[in-house]
């Protein structure tokens, strides 16, 4: 369900792994849906009802627009179909509770999107750090930057959509590396490039504070222009551990137009393996019938998180985030 540039690619990693296939396609533009199909040898459906009407249909991923995941997730679980949902799980933490009540009432498996975890470089820090060599983690510091701004009149995006949709992978991203939950958000959202023609703040930083007495700074911006640019650091008490950046350089100055090999152009060139390793996780344990390694609840956490620093941004206070049972 959606294949645009993400569902496209979501389609395209089903179609390249054995024990699954694509067998249809829905997407409301129709020469979108025609096209991806006719690549994949899948049929195009005019609506989502026909898609889920089909008998040999097991699972379906949706990657439509964020405003219609909860509508394409609790229909197709109650077509009792196994779901893959991009993140965010849903636009509100009812519609997240929605979504997973579908699946648990219908028995069937439901994932979430946060392709980071199977990044190998991030999976293998967080190896390192719950192997406890360094100590207890203390401290998260995640760095997200897109090359490019969204386009659109000022206001045409939810104020706070630069955080359900691009720091939400840090916000899930620190739960996850610290092992830990999340008890308190503070957030800052500005508007740093021409606010002419800015549909949405295009800065975040929000700062995380955990049951267990660790913090997160993290740093999400669009429309960097040098690149693609994502980095990590995790602090433990005897060391630390960091992802990404530019190896033996202590100043870097990036203008836009210059070329680095060391920098990728976008989500899908640097997560290609992730999101190959996510899509081949999902197929598996549709067969296999095993937990998912993203599970409903942490996509309602993450979308909690998102939604709290929105409001601590508003209201220039922390937010308190209350702890999952």
């Amino acid at each position: 369900m959606g294949v645009g540039l993400m569902g496209r690619r979501h389609a395209e990693n089903v179609a390249r792994l054995g024990g699954a296939r694509v067998v249809a396609v829905f997407d409301a533009a129709l020469a979108t849906r025609q096209r991806v199909a006719g690549e994949l040898g899948a049929v195009a459906c005019s609506s989502l009802d026909e898609l889920l009407a089909r008998e040999d249909l097991r699972a379906v991923i949706v990657a439509s627009p964020a405003a219609t995941h909860e509508a394409g997730a609790v229909a197709a679980a109650r077509a009792g179909k196994d779901v893959f949902v991009e993140k965010p799980i849903a636009a509100t933490l009812a519609g997240a509770d929605n979504v997973i009540e579908a699946a648990r009432a219908s028995g069937v498996r439901l994932q979430v999107g946060f392709q980071r975890r199977y990044d190998p470089v991030f999976a293998k820090a967080r190896e390192i750090v719950r192997g406890g060599a360094l100590g207890r983690p203390v401290y998260y510091r995640g760095i997200n930057r897109d090359r490019d701004a969204p386009a659109g009149r000022p206001g045409s995006l939810p104020r706070g959509d630069i955080l359900t949709e691009s720091a939400i992978h840090d916000l899930d991203g620190a739960c996850w590396m610290l092992s830990d939950e999340p008890i308190g958000v503070r957030a800052t959202l500005a508007t740093v490039h021409d606010p002419r023609s800015t549909p949405a703040p295009d800065l975040a930083l929000v700062q995380m504070r955990f049951a267990s007495g660790a913090l997160a700074d993290i740093e999400t911006m669009r429309g960097a222009r040098y690149g693609y640019d994502i980095r990590g650091e995790i602090l433990c008490e005897r060391g630390a551990v960091m992802v990404g950046g530019f190896a033996q350089t202590m100043l870097t100055v990036l203008g836009e137009g210059e070329r680095r090999q060391d920098l990728f152009a976008g989500f899908l060139e640097r997560y290609a393996d992730a999101y190959l390793a996510e899509v081949r996780d999902f197929v598996d344990g549709v067969t296999d019938r095993r937990a998912p390694a993203v599970s409903g609840d942490e996509g309602k956490r993450a979308l909690a998180i998102a939604l709290a620093a929105e409001r601590a941004a508003s209201d220039g206070v922390e937010v308190t985030i209350a702890r999952r049972r």
